[in-house]
């Protein structure tokens, strides 16, 4: 691990906690824990955890094409990684493809080309998810006590059908790297030419290992099933929120629509490398609570807190379960995992220098 990025991490989960809790006590926040409707927080859990099932299925049809694995195999890398993605330089995704490499005989590249291509459905996902909100729900990101002006509506709209756009152009280029590789790597080169040659030749190289995952392209079936899979994965996420407004008492004040606000929000949010994801995640929440919505300050920070805690205990209730149940050591994983990924990554650049 890195210390200046362990340190840049608590640098901005630091500041982005002192915005989230500046303008409410402790004491306001204690008093909203206290008032939780408990009963409410098992069901959230379940939904949550149901959302990795949908994960599970969906990556055993991604990786047909490269082996056929039984659906429960996937289980244990899978929430070992994600456990692994707490950790500060977000090594989950490389543990993810090191431990299924290992156990079903699949080459890391293999392995984590599948990933990849499954974080393209996620993406696709998120942009859907955002496009559509901007699309039928414009006003959502103008504040609640504000006025609504047309011309901020039209903009909004116009971003939410470029997203569309953006999506299936996502979903173009994934087509033609598979099925006109060498083409669609001279297309990216033109726009990477400003770059030194060493980092042309980089992106050449994830370009060529990213087709590896790619198979599942070739399989109309597969493709449904992942589609429909990556669909079920987002709305239950959605949906797995819900019953935390309930334990609020807010469900009245927050619209449904909201969770897809709220979701998308935290996306972006997870995307800035603070350990546990922690800081972005409580200021995402509470701005789009108060800030959007006109919920109590002191209620969303609490909330803010809540939904962490039951998603990143959720994943390491089930990451730890797999760690002992396979009798593995999580930082062991990381590092191991990490130089797997160097070696491969420093083997295909001395082949692609050959060439």
């Amino acid at each position: 691990m890195k210390s200046h990025h362990l340190i840049l991490g608590l640098v901005i989960a630091g500041l982005a906690l002192f915005l989230t809790f500046r303008s409410v006590s402790f004491d306001e926040i204690y008093q909203s824990i206290r008032g939780l409707k408990i009963q409410y927080l098992p069901l959230a859990v379940v939904l949550f955890f149901s959302s990795f099932s949908a994960r599970v299925f969906r990556w055993h049809y991604l990786c047909r094409s490269v082996k056929s694995i039984p659906p429960n195999r996937f289980y244990s890398p899978m929430m070992i990684g994600f456990m692994g993605n707490l950790l500060p330089l977000r090594a989950g995704e490389f543990i993810r493809a090191y431990l299924l490499g290992k156990r079903e005989g699949i080459g890391f590249t293999a392995s984590f080309a599948t990933i990849v291509v499954e974080r393209i459905f996620d993406i696709a996902s998120i942009l859907v998810l955002f496009a559509g909100l901007l699309v039928f729900n414009p006003q959502v990101f103008v504040p609640h006590d504000g006025a609504v002006d047309p011309r901020i509506v039209v903009a909004v709209r116009s971003f939410g059908f470029m997203s569309f756009a953006l999506c299936l152009g996502l979903i173009a280029f994934c087509y033609f790297l598979l099925h006109q590789q060498d083409r669609t790597v001279r297309f990216v080169r033109f726009f990477t030419r400003i770059l030194p040659r060493s980092l042309q030749d980089r992106v050449d190289d994830i370009l060529r290992s990213f087709t590896e995952g790619l198979g599942v392209l070739r399989d109309p079936k597969a493709i449904l099933a992942v589609v429909l899979l990556s669909a079920v994965t987002w709305a239950v996420i959605v949906v797995a929120n819900y019953p935390l407004y309930y334990a609020y008492g807010i469900e009245k004040i927050v619209p449904p629509s909201s969770l897809v606000t709220l979701v998308v929000l935290l996306c972006a949010a997870v995307t800035i490398p603070t350990p546990g994801f922690l800081g972005p995640f409580q200021l995402a929440a509470t701005f789009m609570l108060a800030d959007l919505y006109g919920v109590d300050r002191a209620v969303a920070a609490s909330f803010s807190l809540v939904i962490w805690f039951v998603q990143m205990s959720t994943i390491c209730a089930a990451g730890l379960f797999f760690l002992f149940r396979d009798n593995v050591s999580l930082m062991e994983l990381s590092r191991t995992a990490m130089e797997q990924g160097d070696q491969e990554q420093g083997r295909r650049q001395g082949e692609s220098e050959s060439e």
